[in-house]
């Protein structure tokens, strides 16, 4: 019983099933007759979000400078022709006479000039003559024998108070170094007591002479009350023999004298020297014939130049300057000496009237008139001299 129970409920349960098959199967044969359904509606597009302001730009960083550009090189200019080398100057031949019977380290910047090829670079060729004495210096120029000769302005006055035409052209030496050296044992304290004694000199024509007349005589001693006696630069021997009693000398010889040995120690004190306050100025002069100046002016001033070039040299080498003096001069084998000449003539090129304002190798005429007219008053002179008429400074830059 429960069998056939079971069978019927499954029979209504198919039953069931059967029905909305059916109908399933009846809408589909019939489907070509209905209206087509609707199509699906499409996807609303969504709407495109609303941008968002844009934030506020930071302000900008400086901007980085910008390099320069690199100049386009400009083409290298053709090198420019090198220039012909300077003409060597017209040489000139000079011939020198001292005063010195020698080649003496008084002359030290004359062998400088030489040494150190000054005076070839000025085209300048120079032959050094002995002198006996500025007198006999300026004879030797007068007579055609010389170019130029050292001396002092008396003794270029002597010769044109004679009526020779030349021109003290340069003053190597700015200052006056001469004096009197006199022996005070033999009972002279004054240049009054000189008269009746004997003076040393180089020679009757010198510097020396005219100095020491020009001291006697404004003392009230006249060449008649004095004897001189030319003894060239043996000094020391006329003054220890007793032959003289005083000597007109210089820096360099009574540095000879008087610390190198040419007195005795035990002597040295008998001794004195006398400067001649009468001649304050230049102690030197270069003079020349005027008409051999005007035809050789540019070589004469490259004379000049070199020697300037040569006194600036041993102002700032001195002991260089002893040492190349010693290979030059006669007697100049003592360095001590050399340097102590070399320290006079370096004082006297520098400090003499009219130097400074002026330079080197000026020549003071107010100070060389005042000589001449000293030497005029005092008889030594035989007639006035016109120092302007005489001394030029053409050559001084």
């Amino acid at each position: 019983m429960n069998e056939t129970t079971n069978r019927s409920k499954r029979l209504r349960r198919l039953r069931w099933l059967a029905v909305p098959l059916a109908a399933a199967l009846l809408f589909t044969a019939c489907g070509d007759d209905e209206e087509p359904a609707a199509p699906a509606p499409a996807p609303a597009e969504e709407p495109e979000p609303t941008p968002e302001p844009d934030p506020e730009p930071e302000p900008a960083a400086d901007p980085e400078p910008a390099e320069e550009p690199e100049p386009t090189p400009e083409p290298e200019p053709e090198p420019e022709p090198e220039p012909e080398p300077a003409a060597p100057p017209e040489p000139i031949d000079i011939r020198l006479v001292t005063w010195g019977g020698g080649k003496f380290i008084d002359f030290i910047d004359l062998y400088v000039a030489e040494e150190n090829g000054y005076f070839a670079e000025a085209g300048v060729n120079l032959e050094q003559l002995p002198g006996a004495g500025a007198g006999d210096a300026v004879k030797q120029l007068v007579a055609g024998n010389a170019d130029i000769a050292m001396a002092d302005a008396l003794s270029g006055f002597f010769a044109t108070i004679a009526g020779a035409d030349i021109e003290g052209i340069y003053c190597p030496y700015t200052q006056n170094w001469m004096t009197m050296l006199v022996n005070t044992a033999s009972g002279v304290e004054s240049p009054a007591d000189l008269a009746g004694k004997t003076v040393a000199v180089t020679s009757q024509a010198s510097t020396s002479k005219w100095y020491a007349a020009l001291l006697l005589a404004d003392n009230g001693v006249t060449e008649d009350d004095v004897t001189f006696a030319a003894t060239g630069i043996a000094f020391g021997e006329a003054l220890l023999s007793g032959n003289a009693q005083a000597a007109s000398t210089w820096g360099s010889i009574n540095w000879a004298l008087l610390e190198a040995g040419g007195i005795p120690e035990d002597q040295i004190d008998d001794y004195e020297i006398w400067q001649y306050t009468q001649v304050p100025g230049p102690n030197d002069v270069y003079f020349s014939n005027r008409s051999w100046v005007d035809e050789n002016e540019d070589g004469v001033a490259r004379f000049i130049d070199a020697l300037e070039k040569a006194k600036v040299w041993i102002q700032e080498n001195p002991e260089a300057a002893a040492e190349i003096g010693s290979r030059y001069a006669v007697g100049a084998d003592n360095m001590d000496r050399n340097l102590a000449v070399i320290d006079y003539r370096i004082e006297m090129q520098t400090n003499g009237p009219g130097v400074a304002e002026n330079g080197m190798g000026w020549c003071d005429v107010a100070t060389i008139q005042d000589v001449a007219d000293q030497a005029t008053e005092l008889g030594i002179l035989p007639d006035a001299a016109d120092a302007s008429a005489v001394i030029s400074n053409r050559f001084i830059n």
